[in-house]
């Protein structure tokens, strides 16, 4: 019988454990992002992540990056639940999906 595969990471070293834990949350992050946010605006979300007290979310166009600023407080109140800083300032910014 065969063993299980490894995750690519195994005997790399921290650094790209770290590298694969960062990019795990900032996939779960924006999920949050998308499963707070009504239709049509969560397909929309390209990333999320946090930088201090500022949630950093990237849209696929800036009509759409301006529709998401409207929600600053429903999105800011629903994920600041659980922090232990609190997320005070929402940045929208216009990214390009990969592909």
């Amino acid at each position: 019988m065969s063993e299980p595969m490894k995750p690519i990471t195994a005997g790399l070293g921290s650094l790209f454990a770290n590298l694969e834990r960062r990019a795990r949350e900032t996939l779960d992050l924006a999920d949050r992002v998308r499963a707070v946010l009504p239709e049509p605006e969560k397909y929309h979300v390209l990333s999320a992540s946090y930088r201090e007290d500022t949630l950093v979310v990237t849209t696929d166009s800036a009509a759409w990056a301006s529709r998401l600023r409207y929600l600053h407080d429903e999105l800011l109140g629903a994920l600041s639940e659980g922090r232990e800083t609190p997320v005070t300032k929402l940045h929208v910014r216009v990214g390009q999906a990969a592909g």
